[in-house]
């Protein structure tokens, strides 16, 4: 229920606010278990990921994001699921698999952190794994234009022009080394981006 009335209120916003084109909103599936991919050039991110697309998203977040009470609460409200940065989070590992046993659409940044205007950075190996080892089809996803807006107090930066560009779904066999999952997956969300924001998959 307060999922549905914030995503009413994100929507009202980016209406409002900012000019969102969404290409190839077909390719996210209606049903059943899919992991989105997307590169993470500002905060509000996962706010247009979770208005724009037609699923409820259960996006992996970092644990700090749960640090207080109030972060917290509405971080369970948004069905974050937290996992620890840069360890082997065996626990956060397990709640994204069941996410996924239960046909959930999870939504993962395999930057690991905000790129802003730079470019893509070198992927983490957690998508590839967890496409791997779930056989979860991977959908990528190229976001550009919020790299603009620096901050939630800023939100939405006026008549922003954003664009959320949906790719074909892949998929990272289980004998795929990590390493080659990764760039799959890393290079598939540079093909969606201008040449500008390709940064370590450019050429």
């Amino acid at each position: 229920m307060i999922y549905n009335f914030l995503i009413l209120v994100g929507k009202v916003c980016y209406k409002i606010f900012a000019k969102v084109t969404v290409i190839g909103k077909q390719n996210i599936p209606k049903k059943g278990s899919v992991l989105i991919v997307s590169n993470h050039t500002a905060n509000l991110d996962p706010a247009i990921l979770a208005v724009m697309l037609p699923r409820t998203i259960n996006f992996v977040g970092k644990t700090e994001l749960f640090k207080y009470k109030i972060t917290s609460f509405l971080m369970k409200a948004l069905h974050v699921i937290p996992i620890r940065r840069f360890y082997l989070d065996r626990k956060g590992l397990v709640r994204i698999f069941e996410a996924i046993e239960q046909g959930k659409a999870i939504g993962f940044f395999p930057e690991g952190t905000r790129s802003g205007s730079s470019g893509l950075k070198k992927g983490n190996q957690g998508a590839a794994y967890i496409a791997s080892k779930s056989g979860v089809s991977v959908i990528p996803v190229g976001i550009t234009g919020t790299s603009k807006i620096n901050s939630y107090l800023r939100f939405p930066f006026p008549f922003s022009k954003i664009v959320v560009n949906i790719g074909e779904e892949i998929q990272i066999d289980e004998n795929c080394d990590l390493e080659t999952g990764t760039n799959i997956i890393m290079n598939k969300i540079a093909e969606l981006l201008p040449e500008s924001l390709r940064g370590a998959y450019k050429g």
